[in-house]
């Protein structure tokens, strides 16, 4: 098996997200962020958003990823935020077809009607998409007016890119892009920056790797030119 290092272009809001912060220090990531952008944001507001923070932080410590980013700002005046990540796994496959039309019907079957399943064609390969929402977060009964843990719903966006061999021989990596954000009144202004994420997407072998050094981690580079009227 080659390894694989995984290149993209990323709009600009993201910024990477620290693994392994515990609350507090969570926090004070995201209250210096807010601040940063100059604008007075609700307590309850930064309590919503440093959870999701967290959370993501935690996930990131526990699995390893080669990207995690996140984006906290504003659509039309309207608070907003979401959480990207770009991870790598072993997948045992001969042909990418074959593996896309696999993962596409058990993802389908596993889903129902809960999500929309599809298989897309991008510049780096073919690829499965998931598309669903669903209450997965919770806002924790001490910040909630009726003392009782709620549900937030959350929009995700996950693609599932076997690497293709005709990029790297002898690849059996599957790349898995995650875009999720409680902010589903966004979801249209976030698929803006999602669509070009992915074309960008790109796939080349890391020879150092197969010699026994550290696989390179993604090379993410800024988009250029303004990405969207988040700010």
């Amino acid at each position: 098996m080659s390894a694989v290092q995984v290149s993209f272009e990323i709009s600009p809001i993201f910024q990477r997200i620290t693994s392994g912060l515990d609350p507090e220090r969570a926090r004070a990531e995201v209250t210096a962020r807010i601040h940063a952008q100059g604008t007075a944001v609700p307590d309850e507001l930064i309590d919503e958003i440093t959870a999701e923070y967290q959370k993501v932080s935690t996930v990131l410590a526990d699995t390893g990823v080669l990207y995690s980013g996140s984006c906290f700002g504003q659509f039309d005046g309207d608070w907003s935020m979401g959480s990207l990540t770009i991870g790598v796994q072993p997948l045992s496959y001969r042909d990418p077809e074959v593996a896309i039309a696999g993962m596409t019907k058990i993802l389908a079957a596993e889903h129902g009607q809960h999500a929309e399943v599809s298989a897309i064609t991008l510049p780096c390969g073919q690829a499965t998409l998931v598309i669903r929402q669903s209450p997965d977060l919770r806002l924790p009964a001490e910040f909630s007016d009726s003392g009782e843990d709620l549900p937030i719903d959350v929009a995700q966006l996950q693609a599932f890119i076997p690497v293709p061999p005709s990029s790297v021989p002898g690849a059996q990596t599957l790349v898995t892009v995650t875009f999720s954000t409680p902010s589903t009144d966004h979801w249209a202004d976030y698929c803006e920056l999602l669509v070009p994420l992915l074309n960008s997407i790109r796939f080349r072998s890391a020879p150092e790797a197969d010699l026994g050094a550290p696989a390179p981690e993604a090379a993410p580079s800024v988009a250029g030119g303004p990405a969207t009227a988040f700010g």
